[in-house]
């Protein structure tokens, strides 16, 4: 009789040089600056996750060097950030003049800071 010795294989998962850079990456996370305190303060005083979604938006454009970006789950699962927080977040911070928004059908929305006021 065939036995199927499937069941009785132990898994063991490999550290591969990819794992080990996603790894790297996740855990290596900065913020660069300067950001201005005035706009910390602005998006400290909006409600819900605003202040942390603007810290994200910093992060990804400083990280990427381009002036829109679209939010990696994976950088907002690390915050704390459901996908609804976000979206109210980026409305909040869009209507106090934080960030710009560009939306469009079937895409992810991109943000970007807003220009400093002259």
């Amino acid at each position: 009789m065939y036995r199927d010795n499937r069941d009785d294989i132990k898994s063991v998962e490999i550290e591969t040089d990819v794992l080990r850079a996603s790894r790297v990456r996740r855990e290596g996370r900065f913020l660069k600056g300067p950001i201005a305190l005035l706009d910390i303060g602005a998006a400290a005083r909006l409600p819900g996750k605003a202040l942390t979604v603007f810290l994200a938006i910093h992060h990804q454009t400083a990280l990427t060097g381009k002036p829109a970006v679209t939010l990696p789950k994976s950088l907002l699962l690390d915050l704390g950030i459901s996908k609804d927080a976000k979206a109210r977040a980026v409305a909040a911070l869009e209507g106090a003049g934080l960030i710009e928004v560009v939306r469009a059908r079937g895409r992810a929305v991109r943000v970007g800071l807003a220009p400093a006021p002259k």
